[in-house]
């Protein structure tokens, strides 16, 4: 059989492999943050929240489309699965790939320890009877990475990030196959260059689907300019067809205009002309957080400064330069970014820190510390490689710390890939170093089966972690507020990332509960919501119509930049949602606990709320004497607790636990001590120590 066929072998078993795991560790329903409304958009073609992901919309359209189950939410799960699987798949090429890269050979005969001779030749011209180096580092290392924590975490739900790793494993490989490569004389222009087009094809693709692809380019820049600078002529009209292929690619965003003008159920950002495209494909609305502490851009360029003045150096010196110093030049941006970050502003420190605590964890107890040995391999096995890794670690991390977001390990996933490519050397650096007493069939096979089980760290540290199999948790607080809900009622609250976004695809695709008003106060702050709220809720739109335009107009000057008076605007934001509940007289009025908090955008002044439930019920204070207590239902809410303590399944069971409290104390102090009694039993199922359902529970003896 001959190599290739081995290679493809190995190819589809590590991808079958991924899949299979992926697919039994698979969330069966909604997740959390914008699975909701990400499923809603790609099942009926919609536009999403910006950048607007427009690739992965139509991509997942066809998935919904696929016989794989009645749910659309599941298809779109599976589809996270494949293209995390066709990612692992794409990377164990990249990894045979680097291991046998040209030029590896010269650098490789400056270790310490000399390699046998005939290492010494191009690993192109092995044979396959050096199958250990060739297909099984290659295959643990792609496996290691899938079973990663963030990693496999990314195959579990729908989201954008499955096809954006997909995306950075084959744009790496297409773009150092086409810095390593050398052409032949007699080769034409297109076909010495064609992974260069093929990379910028991809490239722009890339950028339909997530716009952090742009964390490849202080690498790309770094490498593309250093290889084609000697010849200026030839470099220019090489990236002027590398654009022609990236404008094929991005072209892909003609979606979001030709979709606007079609009125689909979902119309994020309303990009209709020119202004409002360039607002939504730049994620103008989300830009607040990135960068959003003083001094922190400063910090930002300062890090990437160095990062990339060492890789230049380091590239332009590589012929007179120490070895050890590009690994040395490795240490001290490992050393300059720690003693930056780790004490700079309070949004760059916390997530910093999320990065590097879960730093031991991510690749399975300690198996990280191999990519110490990795990159020092990488130093000196291949420069070109070494400083590509070097720069989409760095920028990544640079970057994605900036950013103050709760979901904060998708924006890692570059760092980890480079890690994981570290980590793959490493093994093939303690093989080549042990290769002289792997002499027979005993040694090697012990030597493979020791590799093999390093995919127990891994597969042992992260399953539980990322097994999302039973996690119904946001469907069932979506079911349970619309069971609390009256027929035709209005929710208003924030909390998106807990049902909010998941109604969209229940109540709006699924037609769960069609009669409710579920109105997002934060979206509120956006032009584009009301028409939504229009085209969805057009009763309510007009009853408040004057309120809506009144606030309409200095939000316009809010979304242009144009000076406004502060108090002005709030006053009007909240007479607005103060007319939600006053113009709806005929309608139940409820609102979400995080909103009561809010103390500084209170609305609808003269309205009591009454813990009802999961729900605060608003009724008018004159209204109040009215209210019949006998009319007050008690729900039998059915949901799955959970011991995770991370932010999303800690809410939630809070959430159930804090409103189930507070109800069954307006329910006490009323003379209803058994109803009391079920939502305290209730909210210590959510949470067992809860303390104010402990004391109530002691205060009436229940």
């Amino acid at each position: 059989m001959s190599e290739s066929k081995y290679k493809y072998i190995v190819s589809i078993g590590v991808f079958l492999i991924a899949l299979y795991v992926y697919i039994i560790t698979l969330a069966p329903t909604v997740w959390f943050i914008d699975s909701g409304e990400l499923a809603a958009v790609a099942s009926t073609l919609g536009i999403a929240h910006p950048t607007g992901y427009p690739l992965f919309t139509i991509v997942g359209y066809i998935f919904t489309k696929l016989p794989i189950s009645s749910s659309e939410v599941y298809n779109l799960n599976v589809m996270s699965a494949f293209f995390c699987s066709l990612g692992v798949f794409v990377f164990y090429y990249l990894m045979i790939y680097l291991f046998s890269s040209p030029g590896s050979q010269k650098t490789t005969e400056k270790l310490k320890k000399p390699i046998h001779k005939k290492e010494d030749k191009p690993r192109s011209e092995s044979s396959m009877k050096d199958f250990i180096a060739l297909l099984l580092i290659p295959a643990i290392t792609a496996l290691i990475l899938a079973f990663s924590r963030s990693y496999w975490a990314t195959a579990n739900s729908v989201e954008v990030y499955p096809i954006h790793v997909f995306f950075l494993s084959l744009l790496t490989f297409l773009f150092l196959k086409a810095v390593l490569s050398t052409a032949s004389s007699n080769e034409t222009f297109f076909s010495s260059n064609k992974y260069y087009l093929m990379f910028a094809l991809a490239l722009g693709l890339s950028f339909t689907n997530h716009m952090t692809t742009i964390l490849l380019a202080p690498a790309c820049l770094t490498l593309f300019i250093y290889k084609n600078l000697y010849d200026k002529t030839r470099m220019w009209k090489l990236l002027f067809w590398m654009a022609v292929c990236f404008l094929i690619g991005f072209s892909v965003y003609i979606y979001l205009p030709i979709r606007t003008n079609m009125e689909p159920s979902f119309l994020w950002g309303n990009p209709y002309n020119l202004e409002r495209f360039r607002w939504h494909i730049t994620g103008k609305q989300f830009s607040v957080w990135i960068f959003s502490a003083e001094g922190s851009l400063s910090l930002f360029m300062l890090l990437m400064t160095a990062a990339v003045g060492v890789s230049v150096f380091g590239l332009v010196k590589r012929k007179t330069l120490n070895p050890n110093m590009h690994f040395f030049f490795f240490i001290i941006i490992c050393i300059l970014g720690y003693l930056i970050l780790s004490s700079s502003n309070k949004i760059v420190t916390e997530q910093f820190n999320k990065f590097t605590g879960s730093f031991m964890g991510e690749f399975g107890t300690g198996l990280i510390l191999l990519a110490i040995f990795g990159v020092y391999y990488l130093s000196r096995f291949n420069i070109i490689i070494f400083y590509y890794t070097f720069l989409t670690f760095f920028a990544c991390l640079f970057y994605s710390v900036n950013y103050d977001i709760n979901d904060i390990f998708s924006y890692f996933l570059l760092a980890y890939i480079s890690l994981a490519v570290w980590i793959g050397f490493a093994i093939l650096y303690i093989y080549r170093q042990l290769k002289q007493y792997l002499n027979t069939g005993v040694n090697k096979t012990t030597f493979a089966v020791i590799v093999a089980a390093m995919l127990y760290f891994p597969l042992s540290t992260n399953y539980t972690y990322n097994d999302e199999s039973k996690n119904y948790y946001v469907e069932e607080l979506t079911m349970n507020v619309f069971k609390n809900a009256e027929p035709n009622s209005i929710i208003i609250s924030s909390q998106w990332d807990f049902w909010v976004s998941a109604s969209w695809y229940f109540n709006h695709v699924k037609k769960i509960r069609p009669d409710l008003v579920i109105i997002d106060k934060e979206l509120l702050r956006r032009s584009w919501y009301f028409i939504f709220i229009k085209r969805h809720y057009p009763e309510i739109y007009n009853n408040s119509k004057i309120e809506i335009e009144r606030f309409l107009v200095e939000l316009d000057k809010f979304e242009h930049g144009i000076p406004y008076d502060q108090n002005t605007i709030v006053k009007a934001f909240e007479d607005m949602i103060t007319s939600f509940v006053a113009n709806n007289q005929d309608r139940h009025i409820y609102t979400t606990w995080e909103i009561e908090q809010n103390k500084q955008e209170y609305f609808a002044k003269d309205y009591t709320r009454i813990p009802d439930g999961l729900l605060f019920r608003l009724l008018k204070n004159s209204q109040n004497n009215n209210f019949v207590l006998s009319d007050y239902k008690i729900h039998d809410f059915i949901f799955t607790p959970v011991a995770k303590t991370d932010y999303y399944h800690e809410t939630i069971m809070r959430t159930y636990a804090m409103m189930l409290t507070s109800s069954a104390g307006f329910l006490s102090s009323n003379g209803r001590t058994e109803d009391a009694k079920e939502y305290i039993r209730l909210a210590l199922i959510a949470k067992p120590n809860f303390p104010q359902a402990i004391e109530m529970k002691r205060k009436y003896n229940f």
